[in-house]
């Protein structure tokens, strides 16, 4: 375990309290529909406490050092014969599974809404915008796999599971902000035909009819937690309408290379919201429950994941047994990737801050299984012994581990 709690996503951090172990791990939260015209929020598994709130906007980290670029390979010392681990199971999408767009059934619907979740740690500051920019980089490693997508942290999963055409998404945070703040973009953008109809929603003179959209939606929740949401955007509002201008003009060369500067992609994020295929719950990537629920969900739906993306997560957690296990819960499709930013300045960037990497989710389930694999830095260390790290892709700031260049 690193010395850090993770107050949110890892790629928004720029503080690091010294905290008991038990607070340190990272906490997971899956992305769940909030209006009532997108079926029940089921209740968290525990009680929470709220932290007074304050918004960050996200600098840069200073996480402990990685693998450095320069650094010289030490040979790996001759470790204790262990089993080879078992293949990981690729699984197929199941033949009549949940596949596609089309709004889930009612069964279908309490598949993904069943399961406990990790309780939240409570954060004193909220972290509700991403500082990577570059998510493009993988778009050639994503680009329309389907099927499930996990991940951690604010609206950038929208931009590579739109990328990804991802079926079912499952997306997260350790702060109750940050997952009430998908639930505001649920209902905001099933009221917003377009991006900018959406981004208008954020402007101050839009605040009030946007906050009677957020109480009409969650009417029928508890009265301290439909306060909670709306006071959110609220306190958000300002903070989300700056980066959200940044986010729907941003463009490689001609491209479109967001969520909200691509109207396709923004309009896949919206039929997923419609169609109810989007959950979010609190919890811990090192925790019991909630990769455990994804996990079950996914594989009852007959939706295998497709993409992962964990940010820089890696860097606050050694790979517990417990992380393993969740891991090898995950149903996978053929061809899943592992996504991850490296904040390191011996790395090359991609953008300002972040080195982006991918990795087949089948070689980091079967490296988990060998515990030299103690966690992100080791793991990596040893695929460059191996000579299956690659940091000589041709895209600057993208590496890749066990997996050949795709052209753009």
């Amino acid at each position: 375990m690193r010395r850090e709690l993770w107050h949110s996503l890892a790629p928004m951090l720029e503080r690091r309290p010294a905290l008991p172990r038990a607070a340190r791990s990272l906490a997971l939260c899956l992305l769940i529909p909030a209006s009532g015209a997108c079926g029940a929020h089921p209740p968290a598994s525990a009680p929470e406490k709220q932290a007074p709130l304050a918004l960050s906007a996200g600098t840069s980290p200073a996480p402990p050092p990685v693998l450095a670029a320069s650094s010289p390979v030490v040979a790996a010392p001759a470790p204790t014969p262990a089993p080879t681990p078992a293949p990981t199971p690729v699984v197929a999408p199941a033949s009549g599974g949940a596949g596609g767009l089309t709004p889930l059934s009612a069964s279908q619907r309490a598949t993904l809404l069943a399961g406990a979740e990790d309780t939240l740690t409570p954060t004193p500051i909220h972290y509700v915008k991403s500082n990577e920019v570059r998510h493009d980089v993988w778009f050639p490693y994503v680009r329309g796999k389907g099927g499930a997508y996990l991940g951690v942290g604010s609206d950038q999963n929208y931009t590579v599971a739109a990328a990804a055409r991802s079926e079912l998404m499952f997306l997260s945070d350790i702060d109750r902000s940050v997952v009430d703040l998908h639930r505001v973009y649920e209902v905001l953008i099933e009221a917003s035909d377009t991006p900018e109809l959406l981004l208008g929603r954020f402007e101050e003179s839009a605040a009030t009819a946007s906050r009677a959209l957020l109480e009409t939606a969650f009417a029928d929740l508890p009265e301290p937690e439909r306060r909670r949401i709306v006071r959110l955007y609220g306190a958000a509002r300002e903070t989300v309408l700056i980066h959200l201008r940044h986010v729907i003009k941003r463009k490689q060369g001609e491209l479109a290379s967001t969520w909200l500067s691509d109207p396709a992609m923004y309009e896949h994020i919206r039929a997923l919201f419609q169609a109810d295929r989007v959950r979010a719950m609190g919890g811990d990537l090192t925790g019991a429950n909630s990769l455990q629920t994804a996990a079950a969900a996914a594989r009852e739906l007959g939706v295998p994941f497709a993409v992962i993306y964990l940010s820089n997560a890696e860097e606050y957690f050694d790979y517990t047994k417990q992380f393993v296990a969740n891991f090898e819960a995950f149903p996978i499709a053929d061809g899943a990737v592992l996504l991850r930013t490296i904040y390191n300045k011996q790395w090359v960037h991609a953008d300002q801050l972040w080195a982006y990497q991918v990795q087949p989710l089948a070689d980091f389930k079967q490296r988990l299984g060998d515990r030299k694999n103690r966690s992100r830095n080791p793991m990596l260390r040893y695929a460059d012994i191996e000579g299956v790290l690659n940091k000589e892709t041709g895209t600057k700031g993208l590496s890749l581990v066990a997996l050949p260049v795709v052209s753009p």
